[in-house]
């Protein structure tokens, strides 16, 4: 009975460590502000800057670059990983058109 309980141990934190590697929340959504500022720099560039990234919805966002606004969202990268893999959620950011007045 006492050679099962190291080996039950074992096992218990040998299966619970790959849910560590997932992101919180707050960090999850730092990187894809991270992201959707980084693409809407890119896409308005130096000549307007961007002045701010409002939240949408899930997934979908809004930068503002001098009175013109740019939808952004997050999409899922195709998953390169081991089915059952964990961690950090992997996406690209697709943009509209910057609308401009």
């Amino acid at each position: 009975m006492t050679k099962s309980i190291p080996i039950a141990l074992g096992l218990v934190l040998a299966l619970s460590a790959p849910a560590l590697a997932a992101l919180a929340p707050q960090y999850q959504r730092q990187a894809e502000l991270e992201a959707v500022l980084s693409t809407a720099v890119e896409i308005f560039g130096i000549a307007r800057p961007v002045d701010a990234v409002r939240f949408v919805d899930t997934d979908n966002y809004e930068a503002e670059a001098e009175g013109c606004t740019l939808a952004l969202r997050i999409v899922d990268a195709p998953q390169k990983q081991a089915e059952g893999w964990v961690g950090p959620r992997q996406f690209t950011v697709e943009a509209g058109e910057p609308v401009c007045p």
